[in-house]
């Protein structure tokens, strides 16, 4: 649940310019924003190397870009190094107190790294003002690290406001069909669990889930039919392998 920036990751070509009018150059914000655009479209295919250097070009060109800061944040988080991602997390939100994005996933990077206080502040930063417009992310990863950290209460009173907002929402349905499972509310999850596929089709993640969840219901047709999907559309799948050593198949 990465909130890069919201832009497209390259600019659209342009229309030729007329050869007797001469094109204005880009300006240093802007030329860095490209940057930008590209380093995050590098990030998102996994070629790191090359993103870091579209992004670091970026900040050479303006070291005021929170854009830029937020991208290597997530960049440095992804290659597994926590202080520069921390330190780039920290300087985007300090250019932009606003950058609700740069909260987000600075918000992620805390929990992940054990500091689930820090990272709900940074969370209800962003779903408490009128000005983000998708409350659903933040609730979300905060109802994440509620759970990973054993508050189930918790995190299923940010999941269910994260789906008050967005009911069609996928990892906020497929959270809490995981937290009704865990909690013993089988039904329930297998309720969440449909409206999880309705909402974005099937996944390798929640086909497996739905396996587990029909196999504690006791419901074998069920996972059966859940295990025969995975195996045509995910051959290749760690969730499939994992579902074969505990239930066979």
């Amino acid at each position: 649940m990465l909130l890069l920036p919201a832009c497209s990751l390259l600019p659209e070509e342009e229309p030729a310019t007329p050869r007797s009018v001469a094109a204005e150059p880009l300006s240093p914000a802007q030329a860095s924003q490209i940057y930008v655009e590209k380093g995050v479209h590098y990030l998102e295919a996994g070629q790191y190397d090359v993103a870091l250097k579209d992004l670091e070009k970026a900040t050479e060109l303006d070291d005021d870009n929170s854009e830029a800061c937020n991208a290597l944040g997530v960049l440095y988080q992804q290659i597994d190094r926590p202080d520069e991602a921390d330190r780039h997390f920290r300087k985007a939100i300090g250019l932009n107190p606003d950058n609700y994005g740069a909260r987000n996933n600075y918000g992620r990077f805390l929990c992940k790294t054990g500091h689930a206080e820090e990272a709900f502040e940074q969370f209800r930063a962003v779903y408490g003002t009128r000005l983000y417009g998708q409350p659903w992310l933040p609730l979300t990863n905060a109802g994440l690290c509620a759970q990973s950290v054993g508050r189930m209460a918790e995190a299923e009173r940010f999941l269910r406001r994260a789906l008050e907002a967005n009911p069609r929402f996928p990892p906020a349905l497929l959270a809490m069909a995981r937290l009704s499972r865990d909690m013993g509310q089988l039904l329930a999850a297998r309720g969440f669990l449909e409206r999880a596929l309705s909402a974005a089709g099937s996944t390798a993640e929640a086909l497996l889930l739905g396996i587990e969840i029909e196999m504690a219901l006791g419901n074998r047709q069920a996972a059966a039919g859940y295990m025969a999907t995975l195996t045509t559309r995910f051959p290749d799948a760690t969730e499939l392998m994992q579902a074969r050593q505990r239930f066979g198949g």
